[in-house]
Parts: C-alpha cells; structure tokens; sequence
C-alpha cells in the first residue's frame, strides 16, 4: 500500500494515570493489549455464523457475479466446493485464535472528556497524551484503525460478509476470468489475507453500548504487548491537576527528553461546562551557588 502523507495525520487521545504515563515515557512505548486484557468483558465475544448463512451469501455472491456478466441466475442447489466448505472451517479456527490474540491500542477522540479524565487519568491527576499517526507510520508498523461501533444485540459474525466484499471487488478487476477462475484466486493467501483483515476489523470494532459514551478509535496491530512508537508520534501532553506525584517528574522528564512535545493544562469552567487550555513552556534556571 502507497503511502499518503497529503492528507492529515490521524489523531487520537489516550488518557493514562501518572504512573502509566511515566512508564510510558521513560520506556517510550505504546501498550497494545490483548482482548482478554481490556476491561470489557464482552470485548471480542461472537458466534460463528452457521454454515448455511455462510452458504448462502456465498451461492448469492457467486449468482450476482454471473448475472452481471449476463449469465443466468444459479440455482440454490449449485454446489459449494468441498475444498471451499473445508478451508472455511480451517479459516474460522485461524480466525478465532488471531482475533484472542490480537493487540488492540484503544484511544479517544478529544482530550476535554470529563468522564474519561476521571475514569482513566486518576481523577484528573494523571495526563493525556496527544498523538499523531501519519499514513507512512501506520503503514510501516502495519496498524489498522477502527472506529468503534456500539450494539446491544448478539454478535453473529458471519465471514462470508467480508468474502463478499472481496470476491466482487475481484470480480470487477478480473472482468474477463471465470467463475472459476475468481474461485481460485479467492483462495490465493492475498485474498484471504484481506479477508482476514477486513474481518478482524469488523469483529474487533463492536463494543456494548454501555460503553458508547467513550467514542472510542481503536489501532489494531497483528500482535499485543509494548511497542517502541511512543516519540515518533507523541505531540501534546494534556493535564488538570498538578497535584499528582507523578507530575514533576513526568514534567522534568518532557523537558529533558521529549523538548519537541508541547504541554497544554486544561481548566473546567461550571455554568455552560466549558473549557480552555494553555500551553506551557518549561525553562531550565540555572542555580549559581
């Protein structure tokens, strides 16, 4: 995929307490967790759709390409491949195990959020980290992002939906191939690579709607754990309080190591629940004894 630094970056907002935030910056990375490891209990909890539902968007798919191309519409009982049913059945298992494993860096949209600086950052004694993600980054470090979804009804994840998407894509770019032939380049590794991709999003992009006032974006990376990325793409640190004992040395070590990083403080104001922020600028004061 060509990179596209034209556009604007992706920004999002991580809130973290004064303790995180300092490991964070003293060891200058980004965690991405595993679902298992957020804090909703439903994070990535589906069912598989039932092999009939997976075949009939299948026979459908297979029929609106042929109609396209001036054929007639295939009947119900044309025949799945066994090598296809087979290798839907492998790709479920894989696709199951992938998505348990999965790092998921999961973020905010605005750093002003009353609640999340209460719930995530300590009650507005830790911090909020302002980055930037460009098209070439995310693209060097392969991460997806996603935005959020919210539901309240029950996941049934059906892969053929992503399937779909991608045999007619293919089916337009290969105008002259073969049902056939569209067959077997929807079981070449690229494609369902992409299918697996596509996905994975989706799966990994639906929360309850408990949690819809978060907003959340999410950076999904093909593994978990602490990654190295926190200064190539850390622009802002936001706070409130400067009351948390975790603030001088935090502020200390954005002076000593991260002098590019700008420090906004943010004030609350009753009545219309508005806010403002000012940057601040640290100076070194030399102490003549």
């Amino acid at each position: 995929m060509a990179d596209d630094n034209s556009k604007p970056p992706l920004t999002c907002f991580k809130y973290r307490s004064g303790e995180t935030a300092l490991r964070c910056l003293v060891d200058g990375t980004l965690y991405f967790a595993k679902p298992g490891e957020l804090n909703d209990l439903l994070e990535t909890k589906f069912d598989h759709a039932e092999p009939e539902a997976f075949s009939q968007i299948y026979l459908d798919t297979i029929s609106d390409v042929n109609q396209k191309r001036g054929g007639p519409r295939l009947s119900p009982g044309y025949p799945c491949s066994p090598d296809f049913v087979t290798v839907n059945s492998e790709e479920n298992a894989r696709f199951r195990h992938s998505c348990d494993n999965i790092g998921i860096f999961s973020a905010a949209r605005r750093p002003n959020d009353q609640a999340m600086w209460a719930y995530y950052a300590e009650n507005c004694k830790g911090f909020c980290f302002e980055l930037e993600w460009s098209d070439s980054m995310l693209n060097e470090h392969q991460l997806m992002p996603v935005d959020v979804t919210y539901s309240a009804s029950a996941r049934t994840h059906n892969r053929a939906e992503d399937w779909r998407t991608l045999f007619l894509d293919l089916a337009e770019k290969n105008p002259d191939a073969t049902l056939q032939d569209l067959y077997e380049l929807s079981l070449e590794e690229s494609f369902r690579r992409r299918m697996g991709i596509l996905s994975t999003a989706r799966v990994t992009s639906i929360k309850h709607t408990d949690w819809a006032h978060e907003r959340e974006i999410r950076l999904l990376s093909g593994k978990a754990g602490a990654r190295p990325l926190l200064r190539s793409v850390l622009k802002r640190v936001h706070f409130m309080r400067t009351d948390g004992d975790k603030w001088g040395p935090i502020m200390q070590l954005l002076h000593s190591d991260y002098p590019q990083v700008e420090v906004v403080q943010w004030t609350f104001h009753h009545g219309a629940i508005t806010t403002s922020a000012k940057k601040m600028i640290f100076k070194s004061i030399p102490i003549v004894g």
